[in-house]
């Protein structure tokens, strides 16, 4: 599976998930393309697409212009990338996770209006069935404002992950809590203050328009429950207010 998943709020809460992925099962080759979008408000809409559509092109200007889900959108990277090798199985199949742009000056045209904010890509390809993975639940998330970049990803059951990024910066300290992260052996806390749900259910929801589908994935992948959020966020450190933006993350859980 090769997959490129990019993102964007503003300051006043519209938000924007894109995904475009291939998929490959033998000769039989699946690709999609989706997009979720939240406005201020919290109401939510969703398109996706299995027509092929080639992947953004990854660079410094990552563009991601796509007419069947009717956007059109510029993500100009602002700080350096961040790569890390995540999982190794026993024949050597590597799963790498490449934030080539963790924080970005977007600009999204959609429905002929225009939104402006910070926006994040990163892009996995992953030569494992994502069911042989040795983990029972993922976090992520990304945190974004103008001087802070910081962006989480925790695995847990067999395999034990724990990766926070501050500004470029490695922190394996990090605590998850329901409405807050605590790193930096206690000195960092963000926390969400107002946090709302984009998308709470099972994979098997997403593909139940293409039904056929389900055929090619394992069950406890089907039985996946995915819940992303949203939420205006505080940053501080030792105790004192340093930032103020938004967050958007999520919480994967397999059931076996």
């Amino acid at each position: 599976m090769d997959k490129t998943y990019l993102d964007c709020i503003d300051n006043d809460g519209n938000c924007f998930i894109i995904y475009w992925a291939r998929i490959e099962f033998s000769v039989i080759k699946i690709n999609y393309s989706g997009l979720i979008f939240s406005d201020s408000n919290g109401k939510i809409s969703e398109k996706s697409s299995f027509i092929k559509f080639n992947r953004p092109c990854i660079d410094d200007n990552l563009l991601f212009n796509n007419s069947h889900l009717c956007i059109n959108g510029k993500w100009e990277k602002l700080s350096f990338a961040v790569s890390s090798l995540l999982y190794r199985d026993k024949q050597g199949n590597e799963l790498f996770w490449n934030c080539h742009h963790p924080k970005t000056q977007t600009r999204i045209e959609y429905r002929n209006t225009i939104y402006n904010g910070f926006g994040y890509a990163e892009s996995l390809y992953l030569p494992i069935k994502p069911w042989q993975l040795p983990i029972d639940e993922l976090r992520w998330g990304r945190f974004l404002s103008e001087k802070t970049t910081i962006i989480w990803i925790q695995w847990k059951d067999q395999y034990y992950l724990n990766k926070l990024y501050f500004n470029g910066v490695l922190f394996e300290d990090a605590l998850f809590e329901e409405t807050q992260i605590v790193f930096n052996n206690g000195k960092c806390r963000l926390i969400f203050e107002q946090p709302s749900v984009i998308r709470k259910g099972k994979l098997s929801g997403v593909i139940a328009r293409m039904p056929w589908l389900k055929m090619f994935f394992n069950s406890k992948i089907l039985k996946t429950i995915e819940i992303k959020y949203k939420s205006p966020t505080s940053f501080f450190v030792d105790s004192i207010l340093s930032d103020k933006g938004w967050s958007l993350y999520e919480i994967v859980t397999w059931h076996k």
